[in-house]
């Protein structure tokens, strides 16, 4: 489904909720076509002619923002410039979601690639290392010039460590990404993840001041959104106060990790291995700051 934004750019939308395994896509009909991610389903691509789209724009290397490549045999893949091996080299891969660390933080082996809910067959793709060859790079504040319309590539790490918006600053009009002000909070769990950056993209987005925000799992916002982003990070920041609190004591990550702060209503393994990841992601900045310690044996206490 297409919704429009502003003149020749419009929201793929999914036909279901923009949540996992599916998200907000961005299609842009300028004098060079092109789209921004490409999770949306194959359903929401219907009303794109993809076969005349040149330009592939990708925030990230997360599996609901890639999976529909396929349908783009003309375009060229463009990523950032932080993630460009992730795309290549299965080594990476495994390394930036925290793959490598399964093991050590779960006491088992890991047999499955992150399926964690069933895939419709409008997901062209399945989760897991697949080489996808780019054919390009950009860095922050580079202009992508698409004829009559220009974007900013705007990297907003945190999410992940390549994580990147794309900013239309002539229509006031940003794609937020996984920055996607959704009531429940950021999603800053994986290995390439940081807390410091997480806090520092937000507060660029609202130096940026667009008037329109399009984020991937949640609908087009352009109302209060500095403090949207305000509410969106205090979770984080909260968090991190809970993590302090509970620090009065000496625990493990393993202790730590039975309080559910992250993950109230696990579900399967995958949530226990996220909510360890994100309390590994909050540990890293309490100690960056020096509020608190890591003993031998994996004990942590305040400082």
């Amino acid at each position: 489904m297409l919704i429009p934004v502003v003149k020749q750019v419009w929201i793929v939308a999914p036909e279901t909720k923009p949540r996992y395994p599916y998200g907000n896509c961005m299609y842009i009909e300028s004098d060079s076509r092109a789209v921004i991610d490409l999770g949306a389903g194959a359903r929401a691509f219907a009303d794109v002619a993809c076969d005349q789209v040149e330009l592939a724009l990708l925030s990230h290397f997360h599996f609901d923002h890639i999976h529909g490549d396929s349908l783009f045999p003309r375009s060229r893949l463009m990523a950032g410039e932080e993630e460009r091996l992730t795309y290549s080299d299965e080594k990476e891969y495994i390394s930036f979601h925290g793959y490598n660390l399964w093991e050590s933080l779960m006491g088992l082996k890991r047999d499955a690639y992150g399926q964690v809910v069933p895939l419709a067959e409008d997901v062209l793709a399945r989760p897991g290392f697949r080489h996808m060859p780019l054919g390009g790079t950009f860095h922050d504040q580079d202009v992508i010039d698409l004829g009559g319309i220009s974007l900013t590539a705007v990297h907003l790490p945190g999410h992940t460590r390549g994580h990147y918006g794309f900013y239309l600053e002539k229509e006031g009009v940003l794609f937020s990404a996984d920055m996607d002000l959704v009531p429940a909070g950021p999603w800053y769990s994986s290995n390439s993840a940081d807390v410091d950056d997480l806090i520092r993209s937000a507060e660029r987005i609202k130096a940026i001041a667009p008037r329109i925000i399009v984020p991937s799992h949640r609908r087009m916002q352009t109302e209060n959104i500095s403090g949207q982003l305000d509410t969106y990070i205090q979770v984080v920041l909260d968090r991190n106060q809970r993590l302090f609190d509970l620090l009065k004591t000496p625990r493990s990550l393993e202790e730590l990790a039975q309080f559910q702060l992250v993950f109230p209503r696990q579900q399967n393994l995958y949530e226990l291995f996220w909510e360890k990841m994100t309390i590994r992601n909050h540990l890293r900045y309490l100690i960056k700051y020096g509020l608190i310690q890591e003993l031998p044996d994996g004990i942590y206490q305040r400082v």
